[in-house]
């Protein structure tokens, strides 16, 4: 995974929609859905909530910053 994928594969894991993603990485929402496209195609993930187990299986925390 590039660092750019792994900082939106964080950002998703949290639960942040691809705009705000977008915004906080200072790219556009598109680019943002080209990286989660290739983050769940190289994680192997189906879906959101399995992309959030391997995050936490990885060691990332998925809860928001608060």
């Amino acid at each position: 995974m590039t660092p750019q994928q792994h900082r939106v594969f964080a950002l998703m894991a949290e639960g942040k929609p691809n705009k705000i993603i977008a915004f906080e990485l200072s790219i556009s929402p598109r680019t943002v859905e080209i990286h989660r496209a290739r983050v769940m195609e190289k994680t192997g993930a189906g879906s959101l909530p399995i992309l959030v187990k391997l995050a936490m299986a990885a060691g990332l925390d998925p809860e928001p910053s608060r």
